[in-house]
């Protein structure tokens, strides 16, 4: 079974929020209702919905427009697979510089800063072409750069999660800089 799959992660934190309200037309053109997607099944070719109102629907997609049935056929693996998949993040930060103020310097420390997404598979079945896109927002650190934030972005393709299988991705990384508060002042002398 060949699911191209989508995860939308934002982070200021935010998780990842799946589903859409969507507007379906009757096989007759004559109503319609506005829904979410929570389940189709293909061998009855039942959905699964909640309407705007909260109450949940469960009926035969035929009693829908073509057009909608052949969205519902469509993204029905799609919200199965979505409902299978959890997923974690967990920064990482490594130093990459640090220097030995002199005198009257700030003392500084530089990080490269990514995180590690963890997308776990719980379903029996495996997933291929899992394509994660990611969003996260990093509050630069102190002086020149404060209040200062840097977003790391990008996409990433995992070919295959196999099922109850465990898969993770790096994202790209911002380099942050961490200053001390006050420059290094001269060490007591004598005097007189």
């Amino acid at each position: 079974m060949r699911m191209s799959q989508l995860i939308l992660i934002t982070f200021f934190p935010l998780t990842a929020m799946f589903g859409e309200m969507r507007t379906y037309l009757s096989k007759d053109g004559k109503k319609t209702f506005r829904g979410e997607l929570i389940e189709y099944e293909s061998s009855t070719k039942k959905a699964k919905m909640r309407i705007t109102r909260g109450k949940v629907l469960t009926f035969p997609i035929e009693i829908l427009s073509k057009q909608d049935q052949k969205y519902l056929e469509e993204q029905g693996p799609i919200v199965q697979a979505k409902k299978a998949l959890s997923i974690d993040t967990k920064h990482y930060s490594k130093r990459i510089e640090k220097n030995k103020p002199a005198q009257g310097q700030w003392h500084f420390e530089k990080y490269a800063h990514n995180y590690i997404i963890t997308v776990e598979n719980n379903r029996d079945e495996m997933l291929r072409d899992v394509t994660v896109e990611y969003l996260f927002f990093v509050e630069k650190n102190r002086r020149q750069y404060q209040n200062k934030i840097e977003k790391i972005s990008s996409s990433d393709t995992i070919d295959l999660v196999l099922s109850n299988g465990i898969e993770t991705i790096a994202t790209k990384s911002a380099h942050l800089e961490s200053w001390s508060d006050n420059p290094v002042m001269p060490t007591g002398g004598g005097g007189g």
